[in-house]
């Protein structure tokens, strides 16, 4: 992936951070455009409102006086309370909306901004996924996302706060031009300070990523209540507190450091912007006192003047703020302008119950970042409804060929076809509806009930409850299933109401379940019954043969004994076919194969 100014350097140009900015507003104008749009219009009115009040109250001071001076009627003074009364009432109705708004940009954040995420970060594929660098980027953005309605607001903020400045400057400028000069200067030392400690606190932030990730995983364990079993009975639960106290202290200590030195400075240099201020008030109170101006004016000059300094000082520390955040949203932004490292193919393979023919050809394959061949020089040729198992010890390869076949990963060298199309040409959506795969490190997804754990093998189509109860049967579900008192409605964790928890080997059976559910033409099962019994393990395999009797099956095992009744076996051995054959075949050869099988097979008697 190609670096950016920001990874090259620590820092934005400020046409980068332009471009930040705009994402950020236009990103969530798309999550609710009217509440977005209309929002963005109150916060500037509401952001300008008090010097309109500043206008009115001064308006009516000077009435006030006249009046009194005059001896007019009290009376005379409604008209101006009732246009006050107006702006007050408007004002606070504006401000009900505004909350409103917020209400409603708030929800979309949290629930249509997080579909776009997941759904973005689902796309990248896994390769792209599989990158240090990409998975260390994606856990800054899952920091930083959830902020992404407060940035928006800071946004406006930021926007509203120059529209003010614009206005004040000018009610400044044209009466005292000279302030506006000394006022602005006077800011600059603030300016540069902010920026200086807010770059350390993002480089500290930025550097601190990996250890962040670390520590999450070591809170993760300490939180996750099916951890505790082993921390407790290993005596772990001290050390693991020990190695996230370390991190937090030391975290938390260097970023202190930084925020003292930064507001020590701050104050020093936000005080001479006080003592500009001073002289602004000195100039308006020397023209009343020369009679040049009226009370009124005075207290809208003053307001003003207020307002151009407050306005000044939060344009250069909401730019500041605003940077520092775009340094982090900018993270957000890669990853929503991240592509797939493997681009997908055009070409649509239709759904079908007739698998397709599958051919390796001279296919080599080493990991992104590394010179080693996990796969070398492997043809394989798999006839459609073939049932074939590929067996090896631990290293050999085996899931890497899965990953390979799934196209998570390019082949390095060689080809894969499917019905003598490429595998790269084809639409990868289109051969995930042809295929299955039960992965070693299957999901389970413990906060839904059984039902729905099986029917996510299938989840695009109706619920078929014969098909669902024969593939609970075939997967030997229905063993324990009749302990659950809710049936298939029966939720698979303890920390739901009325949840009870799967033991491993059950966990694996509802796996195998699911893709019996799925029944694709192709299906690949990784290790399928590694958490099972002997026993039941036997009774698996041959209802996945039975099964699937016209369908493509791939087994995946280092248990060489439990395969012997596939169609043909493939003895991988450090990322390539080293015998091949049916079970006769193979042990008549007394090679790898025989030797495994006869160590394995004593193991069980």
């Amino acid at each position: 992936m190609e670096g950016t100014t920001e990874d090259k350097k620590g820092k934005l140009s400020f046409f980068q951070f332009l471009n930040v900015l705009r994402w950020v507003l236009v990103y969530n104008i798309k999550l609710a455009p009217a509440a977005a749009i209309f929002g963005a219009l109150i916060e500037i009115f509401l952001t300008i409102s008090p010097l309109l009040n500043a206008y009115i109250f001064g308006r009516l001071l000077d009435r006030i006086i006249q009046i009194a001076s005059t001896g007019s009627s009290p009376t005379d003074i409604i008209p101006m309370l009732l246009i006050l009364l107006a702006y007050n009432l408007f004002s606070s109705a504006v401000r009900s909306v505004n909350v409103y708004l917020s209400n409603i940009m708030s929800y979309a954040t949290d629930y249509t901004s997080s579909q776009l995420l997941y759904r973005q970060i689902y796309s990248l594929g896994i390769q792209t996924l599989e990158n240090p660098d990409v998975v260390n980027r994606v856990q800054r953005s899952r920091e930083i996302f959830s902020a992404l309605n407060s940035d928006f607001d800071r946004s406006v903020a930021f926007v509203a706060r120059i529209v003010t400045l614009a206005i004040s400057g000018l009610i400044i400028v044209k009466t005292m031009p000279l302030i506006v000069g000394i006022i602005a200067f006077s800011m600059l030392p603030e300016l540069i300070c902010n920026r200086f400690y807010m770059r350390k606190g993002w480089k500290l932030y930025r550097d601190e990523t990996e250890n962040r990730r670390r520590a999450g995983f070591v809170f993760g364990s300490l939180t996750e209540t099916s951890n505790l079993h082993e921390i407790t009975i290993t005596s772990a639960y001290n050390y693991l507190a020990r190695f996230y106290k370390r991190f937090a202290d030391r975290y938390t200590k260097e970023n202190l450091k930084i925020d003292k030195a930064w507001q020590s400075f701050g104050f020093l240099f936000g005080s001479i912007t006080d003592i500009a201020s001073m002289f602004g008030y000195f100039t308006i109170l020397k023209n009343l006192f020369d009679k040049l101006i009226s009370v009124g004016a005075v207290t809208f000059q003053m307001r003003s003047l207020d307002s151009f300094v407050n306005s000044f000082s939060a344009v250069a520390n909401s730019y500041v703020s605003l940077y520092e955040r775009c340094l982090r949203v900018s993270e957000v932004k890669e990853v929503f302008d991240m592509k797939p490292m493997i681009a997908d193919g055009s070409l649509v393979m239709p759904r079908s119950d007739e698998p397709p023919r599958i051919v390796l050809n001279a296919v080599n394959f080493r990991y992104p970042n590394s010179d080693r061949l996990v796969i070398q020089n492997l043809n394989l040729d798999i006839k459609p409804g073939e049932k074939i198992a590929i067996v090896g010890e631990n290293g050999a390869g085996k899931t890497t060929l899965v990953k390979l076949l799934c196209r998570f990963y390019k082949v390095s060298e060689g080809n894969i076809y499917l019905n003598d199309e490429n595998i790269n040409d084809i639409q990868i959506e289109s051969w995930y509806k042809n295929l299955g795969v039960l992965f070693q490190d299957y999901n389970t997804y413990s906060a839904l009930t059984l039902k729905e754990n099986i029917l996510l093998g299938n989840s695009e189509k109706e619920l078929n409850k014969e098909q669902m109860e024969l593939a609970a049967k075939k997967a030997n579900v229905s063993s324990f299933m009749e302990t659950y008192k809710n049936g298939f409605d029966q939720v698979l964790s303890e920390k739901f109401k009325g949840g009870i928890r799967p033991s491993t080997g059950q966990w694996q059976k509802i796996a195998i379940a699911r893709f019996f559910y799925r029944n694709s033409p192709v299906l690949i099962f990784d290790e399928p019954t590694a958490s099972i019994d002997a026993v039941s393990e036997a009774e698996i395999f041959g209802q996945i043969y039975a099964f699937f009797e016209k369908k493509t099956v791939i087994i995946i095992s280092h248990r060489f004994s439990t395969v012997r009744n596939a169609d043909k076996i493939y003895v991988l051995d450090n990322g390539a076919i080293i015998e091949s054959g049916n079970h006769k075949e193979l042990m008549k050869l007394k090679g790898k194969y025989h030797h495994a099988f006869t160590i394995q097979a004593k193991g069980y008697k």
